[in-house]
């Protein structure tokens, strides 16, 4: 009877039916379900929801029952004053997205240190985030506290009004993008391809190519690995700039050289808007929490835009909603002379300023 109500909520939640989830995570559990799963299940349904205390109490819930989590290292004491060691466990766009936290950990530890996937150190180093930046094949410095970066939300109790939304909080030095800001056109950089972990999120690159057709834009592929070669039958209407992705750092670089990125749900899209370079992110119907529901806007990156299937698999609408508002934006900027109407619209939100 439990496994079958957990089960049950699972679809929902799939489904994005929310709150009928939360009712069936809730009368799993007392039907004898394992509490944690179950609390594990309503933390999806009020972080989706926006509704991030009630979230952290499922979170404290779990911690006070003591199970061993290999993704949680915060033991609940203060951390002022402490030498703190924060641990990137998780993907590369989850340590960019919650690395906004690292400042305000440095006012009032003792001393902050990231140890952070290697191939982000140099970035979040040079972004002078915290004290220093290692990773993990490098000696451990003395520290008094550890946490993994995604623990930092509850530490701070974040609420939709407190998320630290001042970007950019990624720096990065001039290179190849200084070169690119030279050009008349809309400059867009695009990513089609998400990792292995989740292929719905993915947009075949013959779906993604209807864009192409817009005049007046620069196209530019943003697309890493093997991927990047689906460019091959738009090689006169698109640049792919592969070589120029060797490093994340690079990457970065090349992003900041752009007026407008569209991409998949991947770490481009945190890269982008870490960078306070505005994005257009493609989400598939069964999104990640973080994206919540509904919004076409995201609080974590006041820069981005978000495009949602309307049902499973469905990218037709995405893309021509996409490539209508591509035409509409670049016949705005010619008639004032800028690109700054397509990439300034009000629905990207305000410029916020951290709290």
């Amino acid at each position: 009877m439990s496994l079958s109500l957990f089960l049950h909520a699972e679809n929902e939640l799939r489904a994005q039916r929310v709150h009928e989830a939360l009712a069936l995570f809730h009368e799993a559990e007392r039907n004898e379900c394992d509490p944690d799963v179950c609390s594990a299940g309503r933390w999806e349904c009020y972080m989706r929801l926006g509704d991030f205390e009630r979230a952290w109490r499922e979170s404290d819930a779990i911690a006070q029952r003591g199970k061993p989590d290999p993704n949680r290292f915060w033991h609940g004491r203060p951390l002022c004053g402490a030498r703190v060691l924060v641990r990137c466990l998780h993907g590369l766009g989850d340590t960019i997205q919650f690395v906004r936290y690292v400042p305000l950990l440095r006012q009032i530890a003792r001393s902050v240190v990231i140890e952070s996937q290697p191939t982000l150190k140099t970035l979040l180093a040079e972004s002078g985030l915290a004290d220093h930046v290692m990773t993990w094949t490098e000696p451990e410095p003395k520290w008094d506290q550890q946490v993994e970066i995604m623990e930092l939300p509850r530490i701070f109790r974040t609420t939709l009004e407190t998320i630290p939304r001042f970007v950019p909080y990624i720096h990065v030095a001039d290179g190849i993008g200084k070169s690119l800001r030279a050009s008349g056109s809309l400059r867009i950089g695009i990513a089609w391809q998400s990792s292995r972990f989740n292929p719905a999120r993915s947009v075949p690159i013959e779906q993604f190519a209807k864009i192409f057709s817009v005049p007046g834009i620069s196209f530019f592929g943003l697309q890493p690995g093997p991927e990047h070669e689906d460019l091959q039958p738009w090689a006169g209407r698109v640049s792919d700039m592969h070589q120029h992705l060797a490093t994340i750092r690079e990457t970065a670089q090349l992003i900041s050289g752009l007026d407008l990125v569209i991409t998949v749900d991947t770490m481009m899209a945190h890269l982008a808007g870490a960078l306070a370079v505005p994005v257009w992110t493609l989400l598939p119907f069964e999104c990640d929490w973080r994206w919540m529901l509904e919004r076409e806007d995201s609080p974590w990156y006041p820069t981005m835009r978000l495009f949602r299937q309307p049902e499973p698999g469905d990218w037709n609408l995405v893309i021509e909603r996409i490539r209508k508002e591509l035409r509409a934006g670049v016949c705005a900027s010619h008639k004032n002379g800028t690109t700054t109407t397509l990439l300034s619209d009000a629905r990207l939100g305000p410029a916020l300023q951290d709290t």
